[in-house]
């Protein structure tokens, strides 16, 4: 740590950064000094698994995507949004003794860990869903789903389909295999077509990476396991073989289903997901602070 302080200071001063920026520089290096003691396994010293020269990419990449955030979207971290973040990183930290030695790594000051703790995660999540939610960023990609749900309404072929089965009937009260509550966080997700809207609440990566469980020996998956708006959203749209639902916008991209089988136990489809543009490859775009 003798070392890496005055290499940070050089750095932050041949960069001509304010005393504010150096702080940042110098409040990365401490958080991710608490981060490597507690990774497990065999690990370089801090100061080459971390040299100054990565952490200036990592706060300089945090700095980036709040100006983009404040010059694109009109978005500046307000003081209550930060007391807010931290009351949340309090309240559901699963490890309080790591959360503890940072805030004692930051000096047990709630300023400077509410700007480099808590801040970024702001940034990241504020910006993030303005560009996952942003229409004109994606026109082209929901524009291929559009296209895709023509053709599977025109009986055509459509390519990289996965096939997907759900049991409808409820899950047996003895069924050791359903998924704890707190597994995943539901995610928002819109559904819609020139017939058809509606707002649904789901959490698909997981069911659409997965095997059709009709293939023997495969896990039993259960529509009930679906957020129940996007479980309207299947039983209504796909009442019989053929049918083919709206497209139905994730954070990640555009999925389209079409039904295979529709009985009073199984719902059987086939699925097609658009990844939405690239995250990383738009803000790497963005002009640099």
């Amino acid at each position: 740590m003798k070392l890496l302080i005055p290499l940070l200071s050089l750095l932050a001063t041949a960069r001509g950064w304010s005393d504010d920026a150096a702080s940042s520089l110098a409040d990365r290096a401490a958080i991710e000094r608490v981060y490597h003691s507690h990774r497990l396994g065999t690990k370089a010293p801090f100061d080459e698994a971390m040299p100054p020269e990565l952490l200036d990419r990592l706060v300089r990449q945090d700095r980036h995507k709040e100006t983009v955030l404040r010059e694109i979207h009109g978005v500046e971290v307000s003081p209550a949004m930060l007391a807010a973040e931290v009351r949340r990183i309090d309240s559901t930290t699963r490890a309080p003794e790591v959360l503890a030695e940072i805030k004692a790594a930051l000096g047990n000051d709630p300023e400077r860990f509410a700007r480099a703790m808590a801040k970024p995660i702001i940034v990241e999540r504020e910006l993030r869903a303005r560009f996952e939610n942003d229409d004109k960023l994606h026109v082209a990609q929901r524009r291929a789903a559009e296209l895709a749900r023509d053709s599977l309404l025109a009986k055509q072929a459509v390519k990289d389909m996965r096939d997907q089965t759900w049991q409808i009937t409820p899950r047996p009260a003895a069924d050791k295999s359903a998924p704890p509550a707190s597994a995943t966080t539901p995610t928002e997700g819109k559904a819609s077509s020139r017939a058809y809207s509606v707002s649904a609440t789901a959490q698909l990566s997981q069911e659409l990476a997965s095997p059709d469980p009709a293939e023997p020996g495969k896990e039993t998956r259960y529509l009930e396991d679906l957020d129940p708006e996007l479980r309207k959203v299947l039983l209504v749209q796909l009442q019989k073989p053929g049918d083919v639902s709206a497209v139905i916008e994730m954070p990640g991209g555009f999925l389209v289903f079409i039904a295979r089988e529709k009985t009073a136990e199984i719902l059987a489809v086939s699925s097609l997901s658009i990844p939405k543009r690239s995250y990383e490859e738009w803000l790497a775009g963005q002009p640099q602070p």
